[in-house]
């Protein structure tokens, strides 16, 4: 309710209901009285409906207002976590040694338990697919499409926190302070200290269970971010799985980052 509209709602039930007190505390000697006071409540009556549908009419207003702008900020999103979503995707390519035989129509078909077992065999040392001359293998990749990622949540947020609901914010405010990304931000000290226990040149930073299950916990908060995405925005913007992205062409290469 409008704050301006709280005193009608207190003032005006409090004058009605004095109204009717005098129409049934009057006696018969002064029956104008009766007829004032029910003419008064009458008018009293009116004017809270009238200030009722006002109240209304502004609610449903200022929440179309507040879907519009959600709607606004989670078009700006649609490059993050769509690049976001590449970034695992990508991941997930170069890691399995063939494409399994499954139907991948949503986001959701792509983070089954063949995901997370598959990437076991990503190593992280191998060139990710990179556009331009900037040469980054996975490590570094993956390094900085999640710091990225966290910086347009954090710019989003700043931007447009009057409008979000406030458990879209609580979800961003997870995947911000996820975990997996603490490990991510931390993987080259990470690395250089694998470095003095592996006389290989490979580096996985998922070998381990323990990080796999920091993983699956974070893609279910980027899996809860997308679909309330994909819920608010046209159909022509939804983020999907396309077939053109398992195509020999489009890099990286299936199993290229294999172990």
């Amino acid at each position: 309710m409008r704050k301006s509209f709280k005193t009608p709602y207190v003032v005006l039930p409090i004058l009605l209901g004095c109204c009717f007190f005098i129409y049934f505390i009057s006696s018969g000697q002064y029956p104008w009285l009766k007829s004032f006071s029910l003419d008064i409540a009458s008018e009293i009556t009116g004017i809270l409906i009238v200030v009722f549908s006002i109240d209304r009419v502004i609610a449903i207003d200022q929440e179309n207002q507040r879907r519009k702008l959600e709607a606004v900020a989670f078009l700006q999103l649609r490059r993050p976590l769509r690049r976001h979503f590449y970034l695992f995707f990508n991941m997930f390519k170069a890691a399995i040694a063939e494409k399994p035989d499954k139907n991948y129509q949503t986001v959701v078909d792509l983070f089954d338990h063949t995901f997370f077992e598959e990437l076991a065999f990503l190593d992280f040392s191998k060139p990710a697919p990179v556009l331009g001359a900037i040469e980054a293998d996975w490590s570094d990749y993956l390094l900085r499409e999640c710091s990225q990622f966290k910086d347009s949540l954090n710019r989003t947020m700043e931007k447009y926190c009057l409008f979000l609901q406030p458990e879209l914010i609580e979800l961003m405010e997870e995947v911000i302070n996820s975990p997996f990304l603490w490990i991510v931000f931390n993987a080259p000290v990470i690395r250089q200290f694998s470095a003095k226990k592996n006389t290989s040149n490979s580096y996985n930073l998922l070998a381990r269970q323990e990080i796999r299950d920091l993983l699956k916990e974070y893609i279910q908060l980027i899996t809860a971010l997308l679909e309330q995405y994909n819920q608010r925005v046209p159909e022509d913007k939804q983020i999907k799985i396309s077939d053109e992205l398992w195509a020999k062409e489009v890099l990286p290469k299936i199993g290229s980052g294999r172990i």
